[in-house]
């Protein structure tokens, strides 16, 4: 046996080699956010990496050290130069695809840190738009900006209930949900993004979450009740959720503000390596935000009723999908007053909070009337939970290609 493995040698470390370099080639490929700047992968291959994971890393770290072992025992059989180079490629996407991800997006959906809204007015513009959540009179205030690089933000209870702030940069997109299905507890971080929308994963069975729709991959097909409870959020400038919530909280990110991240000397790796990732975040969501494609091109349907980059406020009841636009919003000397999914709805832009609104209409009769809360004179409105507030339109048509525009 020892003469076989002797005589084939060669052959044997270049196929250890190869599989080596295939497997880790899978997860960069796949769970690398940066490749899919080059290399697009169809959902089915994402996931099916995503499932197959640990068997790929082990089957590729035992191929490499069975590469170095034939090396060792055989010095000939490579030169130095090549094996460095092939063994810095195996490292970089095996640390690309299994490792970096968690280390980028370092969630916070149990510690986040949330100020008073004196306090983070060190770390906010005035006029810098907060996705907004409020619930049973509590509300909480979270930038674009600080959520891009964690995704998911949160510290447990909100006016009483569970709640989780998750985030897409891509998207522009802000979600907030009960981070549970069926009664069980998710742990959520971040995975990866497919077709410009994040894709989160629970910590504690391993499946997948597509923002957009809130439930797990395995039940997308199987059960539209399987999701997570949605909560309405909404948008408006920083300085005016001052005005409207003074005891509210604000989420501050610990690792990006200087005053809370860890100094060089605590930990020189993210030092070093926060400011670089922020670099990259930054140029992906501005070349997101100013240029006509998406940033990653993988949208399946291009929407030509609306520009590509326009934000919209989506929202659906049952199977009934519409987007309203501001400046349609805004045209309206009254709020609008429309049907969805056989709900009546309010849709109405308050110029003193510079806030649009969609709210069920429980009155009963057309309103002509309405306040930044919801308040008409024949009572206060509910938000619609289902409002996906200032996405992108091309994101949102291309996972919703049935929604309606403007609908009054």
């Amino acid at each position: 046996m020892k003469d076989i493995i002797k005589k084939h040698s060669k052959i044997i470390f270049w196929t250890c080699m190869l599989l080596a370099q295939i497997c880790v080639g899978f997860l960069f490929k796949d769970l690398a956010d940066i490749s899919q700047w080059f290399i697009q992968s169809p959902r089915e291959s994402t996931m099916w990496v995503w499932y197959n994971r640990y068997l790929l890393a082990f089957v590729g770290l035992a191929a490499f050290f069975a590469v170095l072992y034939f090396k060792f025992k055989q010095r000939d059989i490579i030169n130095n130069k090549p094996l460095i180079f092939l063994s810095l490629l195996f490292c970089f996407n095996f640390y690309s695809g299994m490792i970096n991800p968690h280390i980028m997006m370092r969630a916070r959906m149990d510690n986040g840190v949330f100020l008073s809204v004196e306090q983070a007015a060190k770390y906010y513009a005035p006029n810098e738009s907060v996705i907004v959540l409020e619930i049973n009179g509590k509300a909480r205030a979270h930038s674009d900006k600080q959520l891009l690089r964690p995704h998911v933000a949160g510290k447990g209870e909100l006016g009483g209930e569970n709640v989780v702030m998750t985030y897409c940069g891509l998207t522009n997109l802000g979600m907030a949900f009960t981070p549970e299905i069926n009664g069980q507890q998710l742990d959520l971080a971040p995975m990866n993004q497919l077709e410009n929308n994040l894709v989160m994963y629970d910590k504690h069975s391993g499946e997948p979450i597509q923002q957009l729709w809130g439930q797990k991959e395995t039940d997308r097909n199987n059960s539209a009740d399987a999701k997570m409870r949605e909560w309405p959020t909404y948008r408006m400038p920083f300085d005016k959720f001052a005005k409207a919530f003074p005891e509210g909280e604000v989420f501050v990110n610990d690792y990006l503000v200087d005053d809370m991240k860890a100094s060089f000397w605590e930990n020189p790796f993210l030092a070093i390596y926060d400011p670089i990732m922020e670099l990259i975040f930054n140029h992906a969501i501005e070349d997101q935000a100013t240029s006509v494609d998406p940033t990653f091109p993988t949208i399946k349907h291009v929407d030509p009723r609306l520009p590509t980059k326009e934000t919209v406020y989506g929202l659906n009841v049952g199977d009934d999908y519409v987007a309203y636009t501001v400046d349609f919003v805004k045209s309206h000397t009254k709020p609008v007053n429309a049907t969805v999914g056989g709900k009546e709805i309010v849709i109405s832009y308050d110029n003193e909070f510079e806030s649009l609104g969609i709210f069920y209409n429980t009155t009963g009769k057309a309103v002509t009337e309405i306040d930044f809360y919801g308040q008409t004179p024949n009572g206060k409105l509910p938000r619609v939970e289902t409002v996906k507030a200032g996405a992108y339109w091309i994101i949102w048509a291309n996972f919703f290609p049935e929604t309606d525009i403007n609908r009054v």
